[in-house]
C-alpha cells in the first residue's frame, strides 16, 4: 500500500513537472530560455548530474551546433565532446540510448581511453514532423545515478513536447539572423563606399553629406533625372540615427492626384469608390524612419497644402477621416527641376519650398563630373561581369573614347544601361567591350572621340541640340510611346516628359 502511495505520489510529481514545462516553453520564443528550461526539469525529473542539447543547423546538415548548460565541470570541454560522438550515433540509428556505463560499450570505444568523467548515458532525438531536429543528452558519474526504463520514458515526453517549441524558436531565430545579416547588407550598399564618384564636385557632395547625416535636417536633393538622387538620400538614411527604421520611397509624378494622396496619407474605408478597407499612408509606415518624396514638382497645389501642414504640425489626416493622426518621419525630397524657378512661376508653393530647402545637395549631371564616367563605367562592368559570369574585364580604348566623350543626358542610370548591354551582348570568353558592342546611340553621337567639349563654341547649346536630337529620335523611333522612348534613353517617364516640355517637341 505504502509503495502504491509513493508510486503514485511520484507519478502526480512527473505529470505537475511536465505540466510546468510545457506551460514554461511555450510562453517564451527565447531559445536559450527554453533549451535552460528542458535541461532543469530533464535533470530534475531523472536525477542526472547534466543536460546538453544539440540542434542540428539545418534539415539538410548533419552537423550539429552545441548548446550545453554551463556547469562547472572541469572537464566541460570532454563532456561536450563525448555529446557530439553520441549525438552523431543517434542521428544514424534514429533510436534512443540508455547506458550505465558507456566507457566499456562497444558501441563508443575509446571514449575510455580519454578519460571521460562520465559513465551513465541517457539520450532520446528530438523530432518534429519526421525530421530530427537534435538531441536531448542527460549524463551522470554512475556512482550517482544509474539511469532506468522510466527515466528513458520521461525523456521522451519531454523531448516530444519540446520538439515544436524548439522548431518555432528556431525558425525565429534564423529569421531574425537573417534579418540582421540583411539590415548589414543594405547599410553596406548604401554607405558612402558604395556611391562612386572622385570628382571635385562629388567630393563637395560628399563632404556636405558628411554634415547632414547626423542631423535630423530636411533635405532637397535636386539634379536630372539618373544622377542618383534616391541614393543619396538611402545613403543619407542608412547611414544616420534612423537607419533601423523604414525607408520609404515614392515617386510623386507616377500617380494621379487623388491616387498619391491616398497613398501619402491613407484613407478610411468607404471615404472613396474601391476604398474596402483602412489603409495606413507612407508617412505612417514611414514612422520613426524616412519618407523620400520623389519629383516633388510634380505635385499639385492643393497637394502642396497638405504636405506643408504635415511638414510643419508633424500630423496628418488620412483621406475621409477626421483624427489628427502624430508622424515622426525624416522628409527627404528630390527634384529634377530647378524648384526656386517653379516658385516664380507660380508653379510651387514658396512656404512649402523654404519648408523643404533646409539643405539642398546639388549632384551634377554625368556630362559635368567626366572624371568619374571611366570610374563609374568600370564599376559597372564589375557588378554585371560577376552576376552574369561573363570574363570581360575592361573596355578597349577605342570604346573608353566614346564612353568619355558622350554627354550621356540619360546621366548615370544611362551609363548603367549601356555597360549592363554591353556585358549580356558580349561573348563568354571576351576579355574586353569593343564598339560594335556600345549602343548606337553612343557611337552615332555628334561629339566624336578626341572632341574636346571645352572647344566647343557653346557647350550648353551644343549639349541642349544633342537632347533635342535624341528625344525626337527615340520618339520616332517608337512610334510617340514615350515609356519605351524613356527606357532607351535611359531616363524615366517624368524625365523625359519634362524634357518634352523644356524642348517643346511633339511626340
Amino acid at each position: 500500500m505504502k509503495d502504491n502511495l509513493q508510486k503514485l505520489n511520484q507519478s502526480l510529481q512527473e505529470v505537475q513537472a511536465l505540466n510546468q514545462l510545457a506551460l514554461t516553453i511555450s510562453s517564451t520564443t527565447d531559445l536559450d530560455q527554453i533549451i535552460n528550461t528542458i535541461i532543469d526539469q530533464a535533470t530534475g525529473l531523472t536525477g542526472a548530474r547534466q543536460g546538453s542539447i544539440l540542434l542540428t543547423k539545418d534539415e539538410t546538415d548533419n552537423r550539429f551546433t552545441t548548446l550545453i548548460r554551463v556547469g562547472k565541470e572541469q572537464h566541460e570541454a570532454l563532456i561536450q565532446k563525448m555529446c557530439m560522438v553520441i549525438a552523431g550515433w543517434l542521428l544514424k540509428n534514429e533510436k534512443p540510448l540508455l547506458v550505465n556505463d558507456i566507457l566499456i560499450d562497444d558501441r563508443f570505444k575509446g571514449l575510455g581511453l580519454l578519460g571521460y568523467p562520465v559513465k551513465a548515458v541517457l539520450a532520446v532525438p528530438i523530432k518534429a514532423r519526421g525530421e530530427i531536429l537534435g538531441v536531448l543528452i542527460l549524463h551522470s558519474k554512475g556512482v550517482e545515478k544509474n539511469f532506468v526504463e522510466n527515466d528513458l520514458r520521461l525523456l521522451n515526453i519531454i523531448a516530444s513536447q519540446s520538439a515544436p517549441v524548439l522548431q518555432n524558436a528556431s525558425l525565429l531565430l534564423k529569421l531574425k539572423e537573417e534579418n540582421l545579416h540583411l539590415k548589414k547588407e543594405v547599410a553596406r550598399k548604401y554607405s558612402f563606399e558604395e556611391i562612386v564618384g572622385r570628382s571635385e564636385t562629388m567630393e563637395k557632395v560628399f563632404k556636405l553629406l558628411e554634415k547632414i547625416i547626423p542631423t535630423d535636417v530636411r533635405v532637397l536633393i535636386n539634379g536630372e533625372s539618373g544622377t542618383g538622387k534616391e541614393l543619396i538620400a538611402r545613403a543619407i538614411h542608412y547611414n544616420g540615427s534612423r537607419k533601423d527604421k523604414r525607408f520609404v520611397a515614392i515617386d510623386c509624378g507616377a500617380l494621379p492626384e487623388n491616387l498619391l494622396e491616398s497613398e501619402l496619407f491613407g484613407h478610411v474605408k468607404g471615404s472613396f469608390t474601391g476604398a474596402t478597407d483602412n489603409k495606413k499612408g507612407l508617412f505612417q509606415i514611414a514612422d520613426g524612419g524616412t519618407l523620400f518624396l520623389d519629383e516633388i514638382d510634380n505635385t499639385s497645389p492643393a497637394l502642396q497644402a497638405k504636405l506643408l501642414r504635415a511638414i510643419q504640425e508633424g500630423e496628418i489626416r488620412q483621406v475621409g477621416g477626421t483624427n489628427l493622426i502624430k508622424i515622426d518621419a525624416r522628409i527627404i525630397c528630390a527634384a529634377s527641376q530647378d524648384l526656386a524657378e517653379a516658385v516664380e512661376e507660380g508653379r510651387f508653393r514658396q512656404d512649402l519650398f523654404f519648408r523643404l530647402k533646409v539643405i539642398t545637395v546639388k549632384l551634377p549631371p554625368l556630362r559635368e563630373r567626366r572624371q568619374d564616367i571611366p570610374i563609374l563605367a568600370n564599376h559597372f562592368l564589375t557588378v554585371y561581369a560577376k552576376s552574369l559570369r561573363k570574363a570581360v574585364q575592361g573596355f578597349t580604348k577605342e570604346a573608353s573614347d566614346y564612353l568619355n566623350s558622350y554627354l550621356w543626358p540619360g546621366n548615370v542610370r544611362e551609363l548603367e544601361h549601356a555597360v549592363e548591354r554591353c556585358v549580356v551582348l558580349a561573348e563568354q570568353d571576351n576579355k574586353t567591350i569593343d564598339v560594335e558592342l556600345l549602343p548606337e546611340e553612343i557611337t552615332s553621337s555628334p561629339i566624336k572621340p578626341g572632341m574636346a567639349l571645352e572647344n566647343q563654341p557653346d557647350l550648353s547649346g551644343a549639349v541642349e541640340n544633342l537632347e533635342r536630337k535624341m528625344l525626337a529620335t527615340a520618339l520616332k523611333k517608337f512610334k510617340g510611346n514615350r515609356t519605351k522612348a524613356a527606357e532607351s534613353l535611359g531616363l524615366s517617364r517624368r524625365g523625359l516628359l519634362n524634357k518634352i516640355e523644356r524642348y517643346q517637341l511633339e511626340g
